[in-house]
């Protein structure tokens, strides 16, 4: 009895230390300068994996734990979004900002108009454009960056956190083999 009454404090304890790390919040200003708020409409832009798919858009919700628990040869890139999501609009349903070893960033919980969710990483999604970044006060300079802006942002989102050394060095090859 003692064993299962330590193992539960344990348990909860851990529970309680990772829940610590995470924030929900009702609006967040993004590094394009938008300010997302839950309930706000955005349109996706375009898978950047070289077949169109999403890498930082992803099924969530009830579709991605069945593929998850019912395929033995499960594969995360599962969840990924297919190319024919390219310009869907979605609603902002949950913030959450995570402060962790394991996960660092702000993560979106949006809705497409059908029955499952979908979980973006809202920096890298931004940072290589898999949602479209609408700002009519910006100017097409603004809109379309040269290779050292982009690789200055990549650099800030290194620095900050949000992305892995390994995630950086994918990224910046890209904005480096685009020209």
């Amino acid at each position: 009895m003692k064993k299962i009454t330590y193992l539960t404090i344990v348990l909860l304890t851990l529970n309680f230390l990772q829940a610590q790390n995470v924030e929900k919040l009702d609006e967040f200003t993004a590094s394009n300068g938008i300010t997302y708020k839950v309930g706000d409409d955005f349109k996706l832009g375009r898978g950047s994996d070289t077949n169109g798919r999403f890498v930082y858009v992803n099924m969530g919700g009830w579709g991605a734990i069945a593929g998850a628990t019912n395929n033995a040869n499960y594969n995360a890139d599962q969840n990924r979004l297919g190319a024919a999501n390219s310009g869907l609009i979605v609603t902002l349903k949950k913030i959450k900002k995570y402060d962790s070893k394991r996960f660092k960033g702000v993560y979106f919980t949006v809705g497409g108009g059908n029955i499952t969710n979908y979980t973006i990483d809202i920096e890298n999604a931004i940072v290589t454009c898999e949602i479209e970044i609408c700002n009519d006060e910006k100017d097409v300079s603004q809109s379309n960056p040269d290779k050292y802006d982009q690789l200055e942002k990549l650099k800030k989102l290194l620095d900050t956190g949000v992305l892995t050394q390994e995630e950086y060095d994918v990224e910046k090859k890209k904005v480096l083999e685009k020209e």
